[in-house]
């Protein structure tokens, strides 16, 4: 056989088999002039390993197919006690997880820093915030947030950034591994942000 015939037996296959997979390829996949490529879609992280990265998902969401209204949606428990942070064990109020879906929760991200989402903005930017995480047993964290100034490091590369001081608004919200995932199931609430 010559190398031309060769060649069109070879490329005819591979249109057969190329439109094969076209047909045979579900919603998650994408067509291509070279066949076909699964989409992957990323997954809520649930384990209780991965709440760093559940919680920035949290605040913002997933993609354009899990916004964070829907992330909060499903992963804000239905009754949320509220408590005075200095006492926890002194319940205030159980809120509807309504009230933290949309503008409810404080915490956000603005250019991938974690901002204060009050009522208060300065010059279209929210206040910074000093976010901390800590671990009151495997399947409870208390994400702990006050307000705070930051600076510039001298002589830092990628604008590296130093805490100055914290300052006013502050609280915590507690989150616990139930049903298989993260659940959003406590606020602890400053006296300054007492209802």
């Amino acid at each position: 056989m010559d190398s031309g015939k060769f060649l069109v037996v070879l490329l005819s296959c591979w249109q057969i088999g190329a439109s094969s997979a076209v047909q045979a390829a579900g919603e998650n996949s994408v067509p291509l002039a070279q066949g076909t490529i699964e989409i992957v879609e990323r997954k809520v992280p649930c384990s209780t390993a991965e709440f760093s990265y559940f919680f920035r998902v949290f605040v913002r969401g997933l993609n354009d197919r899990l916004p964070k209204t829907a992330i909060r949606n499903a992963y804000v428990w239905p009754q949320v006690e509220v408590r005075i942070d200095r006492k926890p064990s002194q319940l205030l109020v159980t809120a509807p997880k309504q009230d933290y879906i949309g503008d409810g929760f404080k915490i956000g991200l603005q250019q991938n820093l974690w901002v204060y989402l009050g009522p208060q903005v300065l010059n279209g930017n929210y206040p910074r915030l000093k976010v901390k995480f800590k671990p009151l047993t495997r399947q409870k964290i208390r994400v702990e947030y006050s307000q705070a100034e930051y600076a510039p490091v001298a002589n830092a590369r990628a604008n590296q950034e130093r805490l100055v001081k914290t300052f006013g608004e502050s609280g915590a919200y507690i989150f616990e591994h139930r049903l298989g995932c993260w659940r959003l199931t406590q606020e602890l609430r400053s006296a300054v942000t007492l209802p």
